[in-house]
């Protein structure tokens, strides 16, 4: 699980450094795994916004050259405007979703402010161990 909180910047310079940050962090975890015996193939990021936020959305994507991102429009109240996920494809073929975040409300509803920032993500720890720990030669 990952948490920012803060009181946002200028053009929402903190929403978008935040969520870059964490896709980048849970990206990086994927590829140290791999080296460990996970494999995530065909690696999907998405990065969902209300129509109101397409425009922050856009502005993460480009915090993250390299990573190719599908943009799909959000529509799920329970984040303010902004989530990410990220799946990957197991060794059966099925693509499942395993990394999730976005942001929340929750830091400007409890102290009545709207300038503060909460963003929230984690990784199904379960899922990844499940779905994506390759077999070692001897193991059982």
């Amino acid at each position: 699980m990952l948490a920012t909180a803060g009181h946002e910047r200028k053009d929402h310079g903190l929403l978008i450094e935040a969520l870059a940050e964490h896709m980048r962090t849970h990206l990086r975890a994927m590829d140290r795994l791999e080296q460990h015996g996970y494999a995530f193939s065909s690696r999907t990021v998405k990065l969902l916004a209300t129509p109101e936020r397409r425009s922050v959305a856009e502005r993460i994507a480009l915090a993250l050259p390299g990573t190719p991102i599908v943009m799909e429009t959000l529509e799920h109240d329970y984040y303010d405007g902004l989530r990410f996920m990220i799946s990957a494809r197991t060794a059966a073929g099925d693509d499942i979703p395993f990394i999730d975040g976005g942001t929340f409300d929750w830091m400007h509803k409890l102290t009545s402010n709207r300038k503060h920032v909460f963003v929230a993500s984690g990784l199904g720890s379960q899922i990844a161990a499940y779905w994506f720990r390759q077999a070692s030669k001897g193991r059982t």
